[in-house]
């Protein structure tokens, strides 16, 4: 079974709609039902989905530039921002989602409000726009953005890291690793608009132990290597672009010790909701329990599946 602090939150939230997800969601399995629930998979709020485009640019752009010691133009930051926004938003009124488009393409985007409801307004578009826009000029006259385009810096933007942990394959992205010459790593968590939450710390404290435990990758400096098998010797900032609000986060021992029992606690209830189940999950999908908060269905991109096989 495969980790994540993303799939645990949704298993909390409703076990079967992190079944559908994680186990049930299939295009290659010649099952219709699967492969709808690999569709509806792909949806988001458009919130959320302002948020990618948010870091598709940073990863896209800003990351390769700054890398590579050029100066950020903003409005070349901007325009990419407006490209990608166009046709990731063209994409999905025309649902090509649906039409056998792979999600590797730049432009690959589905909108749950689309897929259901009535649609999306103009002022929920520009609303969006002007949010991805705000986001992007308080990134680039930040204090952070500073610090990582000093002479020395090397970033690494969605990079996936991987360990094993209690028998258990445990796996996150963090937006954004950096490795200065002199200064300690730091590890960067954008979020267009948050308030402070409990688990946010705690899903930086994730990314600095999976630093620690995941096998050192070849673009890692070597001089590193010692300081970052200790978590407690990275920094962690979440940074909230759209309220321009920069929030470090110091770990302890007892976070770490923490966040072991959080993984083997969380990764232990879904392997007893499996149960073997991965095998045959088209015949044992009606036997994952549901959520106990009818709220979370209106929100859940699979309820039309899900609807459909309760009431059968």
């Amino acid at each position: 079974m495969k980790w994540s602090v993303s799939a645990s939150k949704m298993f909390q939230q409703c076990p079967k709609r992190w079944y559908y997800r994680t186990v049930f969601a299939d295009s290659d399995s010649g099952n219709s039902e699967r492969a709808e629930a690999y569709i509806l998979k792909q949806l988001q709020s458009v919130h959320a989905w302002r948020g990618k485009v948010v870091d598709e640019v940073i990863s896209s752009y800003v990351v390769p530039e700054v890398n590579k010691k050029e100066r950020i133009v903003p409005e070349e930051v901007l325009k990419r921002a407006e490209e990608i926004f166009d046709a990731q938003l063209a994409f999905a009124r025309n649902r090509e989602y649906r039409n056998g488009a792979k999600k590797t393409r730049f432009d690959y985007c589905a909108l749950f409000e689309l897929e259901y409801g009535d649609g999306l307004s103009d002022s929920a578009i520009q609303t969006a726009r002007s949010e991805v826009v705000t986001s992007l000029n308080n990134l680039l006259a930040s204090n952070v953005m500073k610090e990582i385009s000093e002479d020395g810096s090397y970033l690494l933007a969605q990079r996936r890291l991987q360990f094993q942990f209690a028998g258990t394959s445990v796996g996150c992205t963090p937006d954004l690793i950096v490795f200065f010459e002199e200064k300690p790593p730091l590890i960067v968590d954008w979020k267009v608009l948050a308030g402070y939450h409990r688990e946010h710390w705690l899903q930086l404290g994730i990314y600095a132990f999976a630093l620690s435990k995941a096998k050192r990758h070849r673009d890692f400096p070597e001089k590193w290597s010692q300081m970052i098998a200790d978590p407690l010797n990275v920094r962690l900032l979440e940074f909230q672009l759209l309220r321009n609000r920069e929030l470090p986060y110091v770990l302890t021992k007892e976070d770490i010790t923490e966040i072991e029992d959080y993984i083997f606690n969380s990764s232990t209830e879904m392997e007893l909701v499996l149960n073997g189940s991965a095998k045959r999950p088209e015949y044992l999908i009606n036997s994952v329990p549901t959520t106990r908060y009818p709220e979370t269905c209106l929100r859940c991109s699979f309820k039309k599946i899900c609807w459909r096989g309760n009431a059968e």
